[in-house]
């Protein structure tokens, strides 16, 4: 079933589609009794990206086409971005329209600032918050710029997405390490303790904040103590533990009675009597869900859950509860580009590194894929990496004669040319493709001059042009070089030694002729 933010109802009985299938065990699902409340407009959701095609959020596939992309560092100005600032394993909040379709979606991190201390095969400390690396196989923690926990180091900057357990430690859906040299930020986001408003001081998990000259969003709010809040200032955290925040923001779900929600993260505050719970900011009513892969006595704080409903004056009254337990639950799926092409097992698709060494490959073989090309795939997060199980090569768009102006790339090997019409194919894609008096011609590798005489079957190249009706039309054909092109990585580095170093999990040995572009060679 296509898993999109839809609501049905039967009897004023409100699910999200992502508990349209029902669910659980031995009959032990609860009555979902009515909920007396008009349904409103529009849909707002927070959780943990799982994939791309347009983004998807815990499984859910929602339209991004016309929506607008933030990220949230400083609370008091939200910085505008681009869907490539929308990475797998990042928590975000989506604020769609009565179409279904996402006006604002909006990246949150949990913690951002120098690691200040490792915990071998756990995790590490920064800004006085611990971080644990996922054991959970539903859960997984995505890696970028280190391969695993091992890489990073005592003063590594990090951008950290994630859910608080019930010990208070964040539990890392996204662990990113950033560039050394990016501007000096720290970012918490917390449940409020201690607070003094005298000295203007409170206290997040083992931070304080001195918030005596930061700016409180929204304006005239009070701060009590077990608010959640997001702090940021642009100082480091001082030796005695000290941020002086230059921005708190008291979090609040944005929503009127009615909304349409969905929710994913781990359980805090669990009222056993009342079935309620927290998921961050969001309050969930659950006395009259529905519950799938699980049983009601199995809430608990800690665990994972996705949650659907409809808001009502302070909270969340859920019509679904979803546990996730396994690793289907963690499946991912991804659309788009391959970049930072090196081979089958080490590649890139949104950003997310992706290893299809054992995937089944559909629509081509592993010869037709380069930098360029568009795929779809499935797969489970393993090690910070994807897995891809199933890889499909994106051929036509359909047989509609509107143009796709998109530029598509395929590589392989030239067959079934025909002169006279110009159309001709690429071993192991059944596309046709076609010659025209526009195309350009290009020896890769070489300045020596090519051209439409030879082209010829058996040839290698890549192919670039775009769709009319269910034929390419070839703007460019790049004939292949007879020596291996270089292969081109962007990231950051890892695990650097005067011999070798790590980027995109991919061990790169250089030396002291190494040339380098824009640096020094003294980075070990």
């Amino acid at each position: 079933m296509e898993q999109r933010l839809k609501i049905w109802m039967a009897a004023l009985v409100v699910s999200m589609g992502l508990y349209a299938c029902g669910g659980g065990s031995g009959g032990s699902l609860t009555t979902v009794a009515t909920i007396p409340i008009a349904i409103s407009g529009g849909a707002y959701a927070q959780g943990t990206v799982t994939g791309f095609g347009s983004v998807i959020i815990d499984g859910v596939t929602l339209d991004d086409s016309s929506a607008s992309f933030k990220v949230e560092q400083d609370p008091s100005a939200t910085t505008t971005g681009t869907s490539n600032d929308i990475k797998l394993g990042m928590k975000v909040e989506s604020d769609q329209g009565s179409d279904d379709k996402i006006k604002t979606l909006t990246a949150l991190p949990e913690v951002y600032g120098k690691i200040s201390e490792l915990q071998a095969g756990i995790g590490f400390k920064l800004a006085g918050q611990t971080v644990k690396v996922s054991v959970d196989v539903a859960a997984p923690t995505v890696f970028e710029g280190a391969s695993v926990l091992a890489d990073l180091l005592v003063g590594d900057i990090v951008e950290v997405h994630g859910s608080r357990d019930a010990t208070g430690a964040i539990v890392a859906s996204r662990i990113e390490r950033k560039d050394p040299a990016s501007a000096v930020m720290v970012r918490v986001v917390g449940a409020v303790s201690a607070l003094d408003n005298i000295a203007k001081t409170l206290v997040l998990s083992g931070l304080t904040v001195n918030f005596s000259s930061a700016k409180l969003r929204p304006e005239g709010v009070l701060l009590e103590n077990g608010q959640l809040i997001a702090a940021w200032s642009d100082q480091a955290v001082s030796t005695s533990g000290v941020m002086i925040a230059k921005a708190v923001k008291v979090k609040k779900p944005q929503a009127g009675d009615g909304l349409k929600m969905q929710i994913g993260g781990l359980i805090a505050g669990l009222d056993s009597k009342a079935v309620s719970f927290k998921i961050g900011e969001v309050l969930v009513d659950a006395s009259k869900a529905r519950f799938e892969s699980g049983v009601l006595a199995e809430l608990a704080n800690g665990k994972a859950v996705r949650v659907g409903g409809v808001w009502q004056t302070d909270k969340l009254v859920a019509t679904g509860v979803k546990f996730v337990k396994d690793s289907t639950d963690a499946k991912v799926e991804l659309k788009g580009s391959l970049t930072d092409f090196i081979s089958l097992a080490s590649f890139k698709v949104r950003g997310a590194l992706v290893d299809a060494s054992t995937a089944k490959i559909e629509g081509g073989t592993a010869d037709n894929l380069a930098n360029g090309v568009l795929v779809k795939l499935e797969g489970s997060i393993a090690s910070g990496v994807v897995q891809a199980k199933t890889l499909k090569i994106e051929t036509s768009t359909g047989t509609s004669s509107k143009p796709d102006l998109t530029t598509r790339t395929f590589p392989g090997e030239i067959k079934d040319y025909v002169v006279s019409s110009g159309k001709f194919a690429l071993s192991g894609i059944s596309q046709t493709m076609q010659l025209s008096d526009k195309t350009v011609y290009i020896n890769a590798g070489s300045d020596k001059a090519a051209s439409k005489t030879d082209f010829a079957n058996g040839k290698k190249v890549t192919i670039r042009g775009e769709f009319v009706a269910d034929i390419l039309q070839v703007r460019e054909v790049k004939f292949t070089a007879t020596k291996a092109e270089p292969v081109r990585l962007n990231g950051v580095v890892s695990g650097v030694s005067s011999s070798q170093f790590k980027l995109n999990a991919v061990t790169i040995f250089w030396s002291s002729t190494t040339p380098i572009e824009g640096g020094c060679q003294q980075v070990w």
